[in-house]
């Protein structure tokens, strides 16, 4: 699997509305960080250099919470897993899920120094992920807890009432140079904060950018046939009218209808009658110059062609080429074999008259119609 499979995988997990997959999530990017500081504080209790450094009590206390919450994010993991293959939603799971995990994090951030250690980048880091995957309401609980007690821990050190970083038996910065255990630690958590917070960061823009451009090819584009669709073809209208009006180059729009469009939805279904208006989508594309003309869907079973920089002539030969594809082209439905024709207007423009020329190719189109269907209507406006 190449990288950019492996990011829309990912980026499908975030997006998915299934809760019990957004917790499972949540519980797989959180686990890496309880561990490293499980590692960390277990080097601690094991070499007394280290653990010098800790409340000898409180650093066995963090630890056991840090245990008792990889344990926890261990099962969220597999209950998650289990709830989703059953396709159960569990939204309770949401808070059972964000809220220790902020708890057991706070804490130790606090224990550790929360102003001047990589702790905050940490909760920093945990917020964005959480953020991510699920609302402002079902955080909201979580967060006003966050924010209590923070702000009860800094009234309790104000007072007096609450040594900074009480983990600890010195806060790590204390004005002279950092002690071995510090460096390390130092190091070993700020990677750890920054490194995977630096990527959720280019993830989240990327996936913002490739949303974007969905986003814009969503309102430039008719989802059925992949063409421009009316807004589209209306702006690229006005600026060739422009660009012609000033060049004094003519340019012809064509429009299309297939015939009898109702009776082939009303006999086959519309899945077919989708079908071929999806053919016809496909018949154009490949009839038309690339980066030039433009193909669209103006509504319902209706099509147009800007061809700049195009006389009759060669409006005609594309006309005719669209027409005899869609004519040997053979549908099936329901055993059967049935194939469509469509009739077409034309109109040649000078002077950059786009709208004009569009009511008249439109009017030529039902001429057309009028006249026996399957065949083509052409003009120039004057």
């Amino acid at each position: 699997m190449n990288l950019k499979a492996l990011m829309r995988r990912i980026e499908l997990r975030l997006l998915d509305r299934n809760v019990a997959n957004r917790c499972m999530v949540f519980a797989v990017l959180s686990l890496p960080m309880g561990l490293i500081l499980w590692g960390l504080q277990a080097y601690a209790l094991a070499h007394p250099e280290a653990g010098a450094f800790y409340r000898p009590g409180a650093l066995r206390l963090a630890q056991l919470g840090l245990t008792a919450l990889i344990l926890w994010l261990t099962a969220v993991v597999l209950l998650a897993w289990h709830l989703r293959r059953q396709g159960r939603d569990a939204r309770w799971l949401a808070q059972w899920t964000v809220m220790p995990t902020f708890i057991v994090f706070l804490l130790l951030a606090i224990g550790h120094g929360l102003k001047d250690t990589p702790m905050g980048m940490v909760l920093i880091q945990e917020l964005v992920v959480a953020r991510a995957l699920f609302s402002l309401r079902t955080l909201k609980s979580t967060l006003i807890l966050v924010v209590v007690m923070v702000m009860a821990s800094d009234l309790l050190i104000t007072a007096g009432q609450l040594g900074y970083a009480p983990l600890l038996t010195a806060p790590v910065f204390n004005g002279e140079d950092l002690a071995g255990w510090w460096a390390v630690w130092l190091r070993v958590m700020f990677q750890a904060a920054v490194l995977p917070f630096s990527a959720m960061l280019f993830f989240a823009f990327n996936t913002l950018r490739r949303q974007r451009k969905e986003l814009e090819s969503l309102v430039r584009t008719d989802v059925l046939t992949g063409l421009s669709n009316r807004r589209e073809f209306m702006s690229q209208l006005e600026i060739e009218s422009h660009r012609h009006a000033r060049s004094g180059r003519p340019f012809c729009l064509v429009v299309c209808d297939v015939d009898h469009f109702k009776k082939v939805n009303d006999s086959w279904g519309h899945p077919v009658g989708d079908a071929v208006l999806a053919q016809l989508g496909r018949i154009l594309q490949s009839s038309t110059r690339d980066q030039i003309d433009t193909a669209a869907r103006l509504g319902g079973e209706e099509f147009v062609l800007l061809l700049p920089d195009t006389h009759l002539d060669g409006a005609r030969r594309v006309a005719s080429k669209i027409a005899s594809s869609l004519r040997e082209h053979v549908f099936q439905a329901d055993g059967a074999s049935f194939s469509v024709t469509q009739s077409i207007g034309i109109a040649e423009v000078h002077g950059g008259q786009g709208e004009r020329a569009l009511r008249i190719a439109d009017q030529n189109l039902y001429t057309a119609k009028r006249a026996g269907r399957d065949q083509t209507v052409a003009s120039v406006v004057a």
